[in-house]
């Protein structure tokens, strides 16, 4: 299966080599996603910051015409353990249905200072609606001059 890169201009941009998400077939990986808002700013609060958090990944997947619904499996980073309840807070206005599979795993730190909470995902896709054949035009008899 070819993968494609997934862009979305809503969002802060990788910070390095890497794609915010890959499509392969149905499946959409869903890079490491956090917080921060299209300017770089990280919300100083930390159910604020999950939710822009969210709100990104929410945008990147609707790039692809998926939504969060469509999530089957996540992985949740976060610096303070005493976070985890408010980030289950959050969680559960974004995932109000049929939740995916969860792993959250506290780290020591993550890639800026000022970032608490990050999220991987996995999501499977509506298939891609195939392009409906186009015929071409019927040709009409040109009409006879006088």
């Amino acid at each position: 299966m070819a993968k494609k890169i997934v862009k979305c201009r809503g969002v802060a941009q990788p910070i390095g080599p890497y794609s915010l998400a890959v499509r392969s077939g149905n499946f959409i990986f869903l890079s490491g996603t956090v917080g921060w808002r299209p300017d770089g700013q990280v919300p100083s609060d930390f159910r604020e910051e999950a939710r822009q958090m969210y709100e990104n990944a929410k945008a990147v997947l609707a790039a692809e015409g998926a939504t969060l619904g469509d999530v089957v499996s996540t992985t949740t980073y976060l610096v303070n353990v005493s976070d985890y309840a408010a980030l289950n807070e959050v969680r559960r206005g974004y995932f109000t249905k049929d939740p995916p599979s969860s792993a959250v795993v506290v780290v020591k730190e993550l890639v800026r200072p000022d970032l608490h909470v990050e999220l991987e995902a996995v999501a499977e896709a509506p298939a891609a609606k195939p392009r409906a054949a186009t015929r071409p035009a019927a040709r009409r008899p040109k009409p006879r001059r006088r």
